[in-house]
């Protein structure tokens, strides 16, 4: 079934969640009341997409505000519980990992050195070294803030160097700096980092992750 323009209803749900969740992570907490407006969507979406947000979990009450001449309105927030991100920052002289939930609290961080067995000549990161430190570090947070791994939602991945897409290693990053040419870092991850197929990878350069 198609609604205007092509779009499946499917793409429209989907499309009006996106609107709710983001709205709710960057404005929230907000009401039913404020989210139309906000989005854009019907009362009628609103309570719809809210329903079902609420009982998968992604969404909860957060308190109450209240209304011009009516009954109190409930605020609603993403649920910090509903998901966690890791975010990874491969920096000169460090590995640093650390594990967030939903309203970026950070519940674990990790550090490992890249010193001299890291390094070789003219500076070149040994990659095998940086994979490792992402393994162990990942594992390490994980467990030491109880998260299962298929609660992840994603792995963002910081790295001094200029990240390129192919369809066969995904994200490759050239590195004049750390001495890194065409390394399929994602590849590289998904092979030696135990986590479900599921789980994304965003990997970007370094400054422009830290900007965003």
């Amino acid at each position: 079934m198609t609604v205007g323009n092509g779009r499946t209803v499917r793409d429209l749900r989907r499309e009006n969640r996106t609107a709710v969740l983001q709205c709710l992570y960057f404005d929230g907490p907000l009401s039913r009341f404020s989210l139309g407006p906000a989005t854009g969507l019907s009362s009628g979406s609103i309570s719809n997409v809210v329903a079902e947000l609420v009982a998968e979990g992604l969404v909860e009450e957060a308190g109450s505000v209240d209304s011009a001449g009516g009954r109190p309105r409930t605020l609603l927030r993403i649920s910090p519980a509903s998901g966690c991100m890791i975010g990874v920052d491969v920096g000169e002289t460090r590995v640093r990992i650390e594990l967030f939930d939903l309203t970026l609290t950070e519940l674990a961080r990790t550090e490992r050195p890249l010193g001299a067995g890291a390094t070789g000549a003219h500076g070149r990161y040994d990659v095998g070294v940086v994979v490792d430190h992402l393994r162990d570090g990942i594992a390490e947070v994980l467990d030491r803030a109880d998260v299962d791994p298929g609660r992840l939602l994603g792995v963002g991945v910081g790295v001094p160097g200029i990240v390129a897409g192919t369809p066969e290693d995904g994200a490759v990053v050239h590195g004049q700096t750390i001495g890194w040419d065409a390394v399929p870092l994602e590849r590289l991850l998904r092979a030696a980092v135990p986590l479900p197929e599921s789980v994304p990878y965003f990997i970007d350069n370094g400054a422009k992750t830290l900007g965003q």
